[in-house]
């Protein structure tokens, strides 16, 4: 009782704070709004922290990483494989500053008609980017199938991120007409995929959890240049103990109520769906509260396997021979995953605990 006291004294001194001063606005890009992200913004934690944040939706992984290098973005959350192939094959100044999730819902997901890998042979597949690590993955898991790209036993159809692509497969075709027939989705789309009219209703061939466990998947980025300027840092820093705070609450199961109606409403689907997503989310292997010690930090395995199935397809073709990966995932100042803003987000959260849902 004591501590749920404090916490709302806190979380009323916070607010006050955030009332009397103008909102700090913050450009948020992402591929999907997840579960995380669904409490803090319908809860009130973002106003809490004193921050106005604007979901940016990314249209495809090219077009994300790019608007996040030139400052259209302050932080993005995207899969971390993406981070690995700037940094290593390009030399691009990001940085890694948390794990978000290990890929919870990640399933190769086809039109009604198909019911098992072997029958996608001769297919188009719809990827975000035929470079891109989801890409990558789904290379991988059909070569445990026989099925190879390079031996053109399927072809890629580039179309975008998951959003576009869960809708151009719930409608069985691109808005050109043209037939589409599977792909890989996320979270929360396996889930609203399972509630759709049994016609048009994707089945679910193979979800990757079965095939690579751990696997680092969406991770907070930030540009390097806005983590040694100390308004942006600042910045940053505030969004992200904001999402910690969101998270810690996602993780209560006291709290799971208010947390499916917060993703409900920010997704726009179902109650059902979103008890789903939920359930999705708080996975111990996969979801949104997987982290290691619960705090945001990153999967050393998940990131290996990410940059082993890279590896296998040759997504390192401008890395010397003899890197060393493994000394390059180590995190610190400069390098690919650096925790220091984590740190100093985790220092300043308070618990927030909203009066009602």
């Amino acid at each position: 009782m004591q501590v749920q006291l404090l916490r709302s004294l806190a979380a009323t001194a916070l607010l006050a704070v955030g009332e009397a001063a103008a909102l700090q606005k913050v450009n948020y890009g992402a591929f999907t709004q997840t579960a995380t992200y669904s409490v803090a913004n319908q809860l009130g934690f973002f106003t809490v922290y004193g921050l106005n944040v604007s979901y940016l939706q990314v249209p495809n992984s090219t077009y994300g990483y790019a608007q996040l290098l030139n400052g259209g973005y302050d932080i993005m959350t995207g899969t971390i494989d993406n981070a690995v192939n700037l940094r290593f094959n390009s030399n691009s100044n990001l940085t890694v500053t948390g794990q978000l999730d290990q890929a919870p819902e990640l399933a190769i997901a086809s039109i009604a008609n198909i019911t098992s890998i072997p029958d996608l042979k001769g297919l188009a597949l719809m990827v975000d980017s035929p470079v891109s690590g989801y890409a990558y993955i789904l290379r991988k898991v059909l070569s445990l199938y026989g099925l190879y790209l390079e031996n053109s036993d399927y072809t890629f159809q580039v179309v975008g991120a998951t959003p576009l692509r869960y809708a151009d497969l719930v409608a069985g075709q691109l808005p050109n007409g043209s037939a589409v027939y599977a792909t890989i989705l996320t979270y929360p789309y396996t889930s609203e995929a399972g509630v759709v009219a049994e016609a048009q209703r994707p089945n679910i061939l193979a979800r990757v959890s079965d095939f690579i466990q751990p696997l680092t998947s969406s991770a907070f980025t930030a540009r390097n240049e806005a983590l040694v300027n100390g308004t942006q840092r600042a910045l940053i820093r505030t969004f992200m103990a904001a999402m910690y705070s969101a998270n810690q609450f996602l993780a209560d199961p006291a709290q799971a109520n208010c947390s499916i109606a917060a993703i409900a409403r920010q997704a726009n689907i179902t109650a059902v769906a979103a008890a789903s997503a939920y359930k999705s989310a708080i996975d111990p292997l996969t979801g949104e509260t997987s982290s290691p010690g619960g705090n945001f930090t990153v999967s050393r395995q998940g990131v290996l396997n990410v940059i082993d199935v890279r590896s296998q397809f040759g997504g390192f073709a401008q890395v010397p021979d003899g890197f060393n990966f493994a000394e390059a995932i180590l995190p610190g100042a400069g390098k690919l995953i650096d925790y220091s803003v984590r740190d100093e987000a985790l220092n300043a959260t308070v618990l927030y605990c909203p009066t009602s849902c």
